[in-house]
């Protein structure tokens, strides 16, 4: 950084100065104790809440996903059950068939247990008899089923083609009755010698499974499904559940998980549940936002709470924060004229003098002194002395421009002004200006040299960086400098060169009237 040897163009004109003035280094920001506190305390609080919060969504969504998980198994139990009475009702026809053969009165019979069956089962749709060649010869739902073929299905073409005695469960077909949607049990019939004579099957409607999901949505709510394991879609409510939300829920395994909807976006609780023999899956969700909606409301309440007393705590933290700026520049300061006291000007100069020696810059302080102030005094009393004190501070301090340069009161009517990164030259047009501020209020002193108030002032400038010296070294040179200018008749500029440079020990400049 460049160093100020002529620091102000003659023609500027200082700014107008309060007579209190505040120490350069108290009036830049800086982070207090106190808001550093305030702001531990708030993050504290907020991390606090929001870990809490954070728990009670994650328990919110645990808890929903417990209830999807037993709902799912539920169902698929109930399923389950349904299905297995078909197999039952299905097993027990074959056997009947296999054992009384297919006779007139043994159809007979067997339309009129099909017949019962079927509306004592509710979830059973018809049930029916076929001959090896897929002609159906037995339907609860038609007295005379001629003409009904049956050899495309698939439980058709894998029983007559397998001699296997365990039920098959086929892929939802259309009725060629009444065309709705249903799923089918079936067994194999052998004839006496062991050969395929027939099947029995079963259909399941799919619209019973689908009253039963509109039954348990309208009280639960969420989405219900049930899906095959080659990812068919046997039966859902409400019909809008989509392929996206299979897809999401046949890749979890069995029991609860929290996914996004691929096809609207929306964040949903789900759980899914196999049944235990057959090969479908019964399948629960509900909207995120629907489980977390009293969560949403406490949210909204414990932020409404967390930010009043964040801004208790600022509030009180800023009023903290201000009172300790004041007892701190009260303590810095002096109590008549507002410049920094004694205690700031050590403080100021020993961080000054060590930024100094850091940076290899100079360093200069001027010591000034009131010519003859106790003559002032004992003629015009002390309450004009104290104002003739606070009008010299203020245009002493006016005449300093840079955020570092501090005037400070040194004690009685001596003040001393430090500037950093100031040279000699720059010290000593600083100290000339002073005299004519001081000299411009033309505070009426009849034993003064000039007959107004007027400055002695001593500077001494030195290079931390290049030099042995302390800033106590600095103060005497410039204060030896001080005594030098009273001794020369007051009103006068001593300088005390930075003992580098050959140049005598004291050089006086009078300076004009």
């Amino acid at each position: 950084m460049p160093v100020a040897s002529a620091r102000y163009d003659k023609t500027d004109h200082p700014p107008p100065v309060s007579p209190k003035i505040t120490p350069a280094f108290l009036r830049s920001s800086w982070l207090s104790w106190t808001i550093a506190f305030a702001l531990c305390l708030s993050a504290a609080l907020v991390g606090i809440e929001a870990w809490q919060m954070w728990h009670v969504r994650e328990a919110s969504l645990r808890s929903a996903g417990i209830v999807t998980a037993s709902l799912a198994e539920s169902l698929s139990q109930q399923i389950e059950s349904t299905l297995k009475t078909a197999d039952t009702v299905v097993a027990t026809l074959a056997q009947r068939v296999e054992v009384e053969g297919a006779n007139p009165e043994t159809l007979q019979r067997l339309y009129g247990l099909m017949t019962s069956l079927a509306s004592a089962l509710p979830a059973i749709h018809e049930m029916g008899l076929t001959d090896k060649d897929g002609n159906a010869i037995v339907k609860s739902l038609v007295l005379h089923p001629v003409g009904l073929n049956y050899r495309e299905r698939d439980y058709f073409r894998f029983l007559s083609s397998h001699d296997t005695r365990d039920a098959f469960v086929g892929q939802p077909v259309r009725s060629k009755v009444d065309g709705s949607i249903n799923i089918t049990v079936s067994r194999r019939i052998n004839a006496i010698d062991g050969s395929f004579a027939g099947i029995v099957v079963t259909s399941v409607s799919m619209n019973s499974f689908r009253k039963l999901f509109e039954t348990v949505q309208l009280k639960s709510g969420g989405f219900i499904s049930l899906v095959a394991d080659n990812g068919m879609l046997l039966a859902s409510s409400p019909d809008s559940f989509g392929d996206g939300e299979l897809a999401a829920l046949a890749a979890a395994p069995a029991g609860a998980l929290e996914y996004l909807s691929p096809k609207d976006g929306v964040n949903r609780v789900g759980a899914s549940s196999h049944l235990p023999h057959y090969p479908m899956t019964a399948m629960v969700a509900e909207n995120s936002s629907t489980v977390l909606s009293e969560w949403y409301g406490q949210l909204r309440v414990h932020g409404a709470i967390v930010l009043s007393i964040l801004m208790v705590i600022g509030v009180l933290g800023y009023r903290v924060d201000q009172a300790n700026r004041a007892t701190r520049l009260q303590a810095l300061s002096d109590g008549l004229t507002g410049l920094a006291n004694r205690r700031c000007f050590d403080e100021t100069i020993a961080r000054e003098f060590q930024r100094a020696a850091r940076n290899g810059q100079p360093l200069s302080l001027i010591m000034v002194d009131i010519d003859l102030f106790k003559t002032f005094n004992d003629e015009y009393g002390h309450p004009a002395g104290d104002a003739c004190l606070c009008a010299i501070s203020a245009a002493v301090q006016g005449v300093l421009r840079r955020p570092g340069d501090m005037a400070a009161r040194y004690g009685g009517e001596e003040f001393a002004i430090l500037l950093p990164e100031t040279d000699l030259a720059g010290a000593v047009q600083i100290a000339g200006d002073m005299q004519a501020a001081i000299r411009a209020l033309a505070i009426r002193h009849e034993a003064g040299p000039l007959g107004v108030v007027t400055l002695s002032a001593g500077v001494a400038s030195c290079n931390p960086g290049r030099l042995a010296a302390t800033p106590a070294w600095l103060v005497e040179a410039a204060d030896a400098a001080l005594y030098q200018a009273k001794a020369l008749g007051r009103n006068t500029v001593t300088v005390r060169a930075n003992v580098e440079i050959a140049a005598p020990a004291a050089i006086a400049r009078k300076n004009a009237a």
